[in-house]
């Protein structure tokens, strides 16, 4: 009964609140099979049926997060967050949206000049919360894009 009520609260409210209640409730927390239930219930489920998460409660979260992991990638801070490995012609420039992007709230894009222009980041997974075992269990997707 327990896990049907926590099934129907929000994550960060169960994680956050619940969990600390009671050993009783935690224990319902810390199971398996209630994260394995929540990520069945929300439609996350790992590509290759085959591997299956050591973690489920980490699978959940990694698969609710699906946030872009690039930083600035809209230009709404200029070139901050990029390494500039080449800038041909006039190089970067930064400015209004010259056409429209499918999120409202963008209003800046990256244009180049002329000549060859490259700009680069790294993004460590480790540090944005992907465990090793995680990576090489599910290899997800990675789609890389900015504006």
């Amino acid at each position: 009964v327990l896990e049907e009520i926590f099934l129907r609260l929000p994550s960060h409210l169960v994680v956050c609140v619940c969990q600390s209640v009671c050993i009783q409730w935690k224990e319902v927390i810390d199971r398996a099979s209630f994260w394995r239930e929540r990520c069945k219930r929300e439609g996350y489920r790992p590509s290759d049926q085959s591997k299956i998460p050591e973690d489920w409660r980490l699978f959940y979260f990694l698969c609710k997060q699906q946030r872009n992991l690039i930083k600035n990638p809209c230009g709404e801070e200029g070139l901050n967050g990029w390494n500039i490995e080449k800038k041909g012609g006039d190089g970067w420039w930064v400015g209004p949206l010259r056409t429209e992007h499918p999120d409202k709230n963008v209003k800046k894009d990256y244009a180049t000049s002329f000549g060859m222009c490259l700009k680069s980041q790294l993004i460590d997974l480790k540090k944005e919360g992907y465990t090793s075992s995680f990576m090489d269990t599910f290899q997800p997707d990675i789609k890389i894009c900015d504006w």
